[in-house]
């Protein structure tokens, strides 16, 4: 019988210790904890844009400007994923954006006149090529030549970072029937999948991000 009492007290004695090492930790050993679970986190590639007044302006071959188009709905994705992963960001509007290549007739050629135009102190410009959602008339695979380039406007407007993802495709293997999915519901995600490829190059993520399964992605 004492010997069943002293290791009950002894595992009360350790359940209680366990608990005051968890509290102690406190965050520390939850974020380790979330490490493990999801993988460390990798550091940004370029972290030039803390901190910063930042306008994010899109550039296709194969789309206009409009509210809808993938052009515009990757500027405002890429903003806002910014401004929840970015520290003290300030995000130009991209209806502020808009109206400024609206009002002056810009060219599509030089990033850095937005710049000047709405006071922005980074310009992240992406640039896609050959863009295109089908592959063939029953199936949908979004496909472009994706290149990111970040000009410092408090330092003439010089070249801070640039990436290039050539042939970036969404799914990255297999396509998506047309009757599984309209139109518009597969932009969406292509557009998904692009910001947040765009947006990692400027804040921490969990790696696993990086293996995300497109199965997942398009709700297989």
């Amino acid at each position: 019988m004492s010997s069943r009492r002293s290791r009950w007290a002894k595992g009360i004695v350790s359940g209680g210790l366990g608990l005051l090492i968890t509290l102690a930790l406190g965050c520390g050993l939850t974020s380790n904890l979330i490490n493990v679970v999801k993988g460390p986190k990798l550091k940004a590639e370029f972290d030039g844009l803390e901190g910063k007044r930042v306008a994010v302006v899109c550039v296709s071959n194969a789309s206009s400007y409009g509210p809808n188009t993938i052009c515009s709905l990757l500027e405002r994705s890429v903003g806002a994923i910014l401004q929840q992963e970015v520290e003290d960001i300030d995000m130009i509007q991209t209806d502020e954006v808009a109206d400024w290549i609206d009002n002056n007739g810009w060219d599509q050629t030089d990033y850095r006149e937005i710049g000047r135009g709405v006071d922005a102190e980074m310009v992240l410009a992406i640039d896609l090529d050959g863009l295109r959602l089908h592959e063939g008339r029953t199936l949908y695979k979004g496909r472009a030549d994706v290149v990111v380039t970040v000009y410092d406007m408090t330092d003439g407007g010089k070249v801070a970072f640039r990436k290039e993802m050539f042939d970036f495709a969404f799914p990255r293997s297999g396509a998506r029937h047309t009757t599984e999915i309209s139109e518009g519901s597969f932009r969406r995600l292509f557009v998904t999948v692009l910001a947040k490829s765009v947006a990692k190059y400027f804040h921490e993520y969990h790696i696993e991000e990086d293996f995300a399964s497109d199965a997942l992605l398009l709700g297989r």
